[in-house]
């Protein structure tokens, strides 16, 4: 049956529009005022935020966790994720059927790329250059990109290392084995060996300025380099480690939580285009786990933190509502630039006749104080008590309404989403 989104404010990479939007068999069929609703199921959207569907670009989670991953992120009005496969294989088979869509993104391989055309390099293939330019050269002989966290983990074991002997194992020195000039040489090694090889690389997530430097500098030679931080480095500093191990390890991930005055550079950045995008890097790691593990030793704590259902509340109360990012530009970074470097840019990301009917329909009137009983990504949010304003009412993955935070929907264990071919546009 025909959809029709009556009276919101359609919001677009290109620009703010108000107009009803209609959709069917999946599939957005027009946009323009008034749109006829006979026959059609009408939805009352006055007051909110007519969005595409947004896009994460990095989520990790076990296989087994996927669909629970799944129903988080759409929760919060993503529809879509990237995910990042195990290189070994190893684990479970993956689910068959996902709550929203999935691309699969594979590691590069050591020898000749083939398949899809967005792979991630893992950081410690960086410190042998050489071996890293020459997979680098294979993916751009593939025409891929590759998709990388900037680190050297052989220079983060030798600060632990440091740090063990030294008797500083709380939770108050997880900056100290991963300070911001690690970050940065990696960035900067990155795109070295990234314009050697004359491969497109996308950086993520990135939060210092330094690391914005090597950016700038890679696009000042003219080279394809993305960029994109996470909510955390926009909103959290480095004093969270300060709290003790109860609290402080809630915080630990990598890169770490930086000095405060770093997140006004990443607001800039990503306001001026420097960055691309905010991506969740949503782990499923839980406190328990690392309670258990880095109580004693805050190093032996998994790092990462969850985050792929509040991203898009947080980045429209504290950038939109705070006057740090227009609306179009807020849809470019959570949707359209995310959805042109998973390759689905022709489909995903925005809101025209022809793309998928992802739509999330966000009210801006909504406020909630940050809790994670009332979250469904995890058993700590390293947000909690922070007070959050607009948040999803409805949310449609290809037509299909999705069940958010009890409202009206499909039933909770309907399984919409599919898996993705991904690739650069």
């Amino acid at each position: 049956m025909r959809t029709v989104l009556q009276g919101g404010v359609v919001v677009r990479p290109d620009g703010v529009f108000a107009a009803d939007i209609s959709f069917e068999n999946g599939q957005i069929l027009e946009m323009g005022e008034r749109l006829p609703a006979d026959g059609a199921e009408a939805v009352d959207a006055t007051g909110c935020y007519v969005l595409p569907g947004a896009v994460d670009v990095l989520v990790h989670c076990l296989p087994e966790h996927l669909e629970a991953t799944g129903n988080a992120a759409a929760q919060g009005g993503t529809t879509c994720h990237g995910w990042p496969a195990p290189a070994d294989g190893a684990g479970p088979d993956v689910p068959a059927q996902l709550p929203v869509d999935v691309v699969r993104l594979a590691p590069l391989p050591e020898g000749e790329v083939g398949g899809a055309s967005l792979h991630w390099l893992d950081a410690r293939r960086l410190e042998a250059a050489g071996a890293a330019a020459v997979a680098l050269c294979e993916a751009a002989r593939a025409d891929a990109s590759v998709l990388l966290r900037p680190d050297l983990p052989g220079l983060g074991r030798f600060l632990e290392a440091e740090l063990r002997a030294a008797g500083r194992t709380a939770v108050s020195n997880w900056t100290a084995a991963a300070p911001e000039y690690v970050e940065e040489e990696a960035a900067r090694l990155a795109v070295a060996l990234a314009r050697a090889a004359a491969c497109r690389l996308a950086l993520l997530p990135l939060s210092c300025g330094g690391s914005l430097e090597a950016v700038r500098l890679a696009r000042q030679w003219r080279q394809s380099v993305w960029a994109a931080t996470s909510p955390q480095y926009l909103l959290l500093d480095e004093t969270a480690y300060e709290e003790g191990a109860a609290e402080g390890l809630k915080y630990a991930m990598r890169p770490p939580l930086r000095a405060a005055g770093q997140a006004s550079r990443l607001w800039e950045a990503l306001a001026g285009g420097l960055l691309d995008a905010v991506t969740s890097d949503h782990h499923d790691t839980t406190f328990a786990a690392k309670w258990e593990a880095g109580a004693a030793d805050a190093f032996a704590c998994p790092a990462g933190i969850p985050g792929v259902e509040t991203r898009v509340p947080l980045l429209f109360s504290e950038g939109v509502l705070k006057g740090r990012l227009t609306l179009p530009r807020f849809v470019q970074c959570l949707c359209s630039n995310p959805a042109q470097l998973l390759g689905l840019g022709q489909r995903k990301g925005d809101l025209r006749p022809g793309f998928d009917a992802d739509i999330c329909l966000l009210d801006p009137a909504e406020e909630r104080l940050l809790t994670a009983r009332r979250l469904h990504q995890g058993d700590y949010t390293p947000f909690e008590g922070l007070s959050v304003r607009g948040w999803p009412r409805a949310v449609w993955l290809r037509g299909e309404r999705l069940p958010v935070d009890g409202r009206e929907g499909g039933p909770a264990h309907t399984l919409h989403g599919m898996w993705l071919t991904g690739g650069a546009d």
